[in-house]
């Protein structure tokens, strides 16, 4: 991804997406994916609903959700529905708490057409030949037949993590999650997410290898564990999380440690 100006505007970029705004986070033309931004990644845990506001109106949801975000902007009128997501607000709460918030563009990135990204606000061009080789490989990451503890929905990487370490010997949960969830007995250090939680999980995963890994110990395998009650194809991931996963998997092979992807549904 480049972090030069793309050829195109900003007002123009802008407008394309005012057009194809609907209410499908993963699209045709425009893909959407969730990320906490980083002012608000200390209290995210602790937060039991979120208020978005995008227009006049607020809304209470018990998590980021892009599809209600993007039902929020469609109620504005045409040409004006970037502009109010870019102007709208998220907001965190633990019970009655405000905990911190940030506003949409902090939570919510875009791909449209795989040519132009929209991080943080800021178009940046996208090369479709990276996009490409990057999807080429992670395909062979994703594998089945892991044998793990059944995951019931709703229930938080988190908490799954905790649980799975107290219901298996063979597995040792780890405090704090970034430095990995789990450890296997056969050496194997285990990351649990959701699909949408991806991306910063294997940004943590990079950064343990880079300081040689919890205690300087280096685990045989990186396992990303993605809990989630529908299929996630490599196809159906952000395209930018397609490509930090294809670098991470690149980093750690160069360290000699492998990487898989485990879809873990209900």
């Amino acid at each position: 991804m480049s972090r030069c100006r793309p050829p195109l505007s900003r007002a123009e970029l802008d407008a394309r997406l005012d057009e194809r705004i609907d209410t499908r986070p993963d699209g045709d033309a425009v893909t959407w994916s969730v990320v906490v931004p980083p002012a608000c990644r200390a209290a995210h845990a602790r937060a039991d609903r979120f208020r978005v506001k995008v227009g006049s109106v607020s809304g209470y949801r018990p998590s980021v959700d892009p599809a209600y975000v993007l039902q929020r902007a469609l109620l504005q009128p045409a040409g004006g529905r970037v502009a109010a997501l870019r102007s709208g607000i998220i907001r965190m709460y633990a019970g009655r708490q405000d905990i911190g918030g940030a506003r949409v563009p902090a939570w919510l990135q875009a791909v449209m057409d795989d040519r132009w990204a929209l991080v943080d606000g800021e178009w940046r061009a996208l090369d479709p030949g990276r996009l490409a080789d990057a999807l080429a490989r992670v395909r062979p990451l994703f594998v089945p037949g892991w044998d793990l503890p059944a995951w019931h929905p709703g229930e938080s990487p988190r908490v799954y993590a905790a649980n799975a370490g107290n219901l298996r010997p063979d597995l040792l949960a780890l405090p704090g999650g970034d430095l990995g969830d789990l450890l296997t007995a056969r050496g194997d250090l285990v990351y649990v997410t959701t699909a949408a939680g991806l991306g910063p999980v294997v940004t943590s995963a990079v950064r343990a290898a880079r300081g040689r890994f919890p205690g300087g110990a280096r685990p045989a395998r990186v396992v990303f564990v993605v809990l989630s009650v529908t299929p996630v194809p490599p196809e159906r991931l952000f395209p930018l999380v397609r490509m930090s996963l294809a670098d991470a998997a690149r980093t750690l092979g160069d360290l000699g440690v492998g990487v898989e992807v485990v879809v873990h549904r209900p």
